[in-house]
């Protein structure tokens, strides 16, 4: 009878030592796949925002490019020195939230960010350099364009 009981406690035992090896793997798989939906939430969190600011500045830019135009316009210099100090700090915002002006004049052309519309044949300076600017391009966090730069490019007869 002894060892009947002691069979029945050394198999409950096994039972209860399985069922906890069971439930700590569905602990450390539940552990897991939640981790992986807090990271894949902190990636759309992240992704969202930048979709925010990309849409902003986009639209903001016109306005921008309009701002800079009926600068040149304007003969106070007071005037002027307002204007800068305005546009000046909508740029600095910008750079806060990671959007920075694309490189141009006297940069090498790169079809990534720049649009060429004009071509230019200069023999003092290296073919597929940017001579000019024509519309200022930006990007988001040095790789996501917002709008490329409208620019001219030198192109040496070969």
């Amino acid at each position: 009878m002894e060892k009947k009981k002691d069979k029945e406690v050394k198999q409950e035992k096994e039972t209860i030592v399985s069922k906890e090896a069971e439930y700590l793997d569905m602990a450390q798989r539940i552990k897991a796949e939640f981790e992986n939906y807090k990271r894949r939430n902190a990636d759309v969190v992240s992704q969202s925002f930048d979709n925010g600011v990309a849409h902003t500045v986009a639209k903001m830019l016109p306005a921008i490019d309009s701002f800079k135009q009926a600068k040149s316009s304007i003969q106070d210099e007071n005037m002027l020195k307002g204007l800068d100090l305005v546009l000046s700090q909508i740029i600095t915002a910008f750079g806060e939230l990671g959007v920075t002006k694309i490189p141009a004049v006297g940069e090498q052309f790169n079809p990534n960010f720049h649009n060429a519309v004009l071509v230019g044949n200069e023999t003092d300076k290296e073919d597929g350099i940017i001579l000019d600017e024509y519309q200022e391009g930006f990007i988001l966090k040095n790789d996501r364009v917002i709008r490329h730069s409208v620019v001219k490019i030198n192109k040496l007869d070969k």
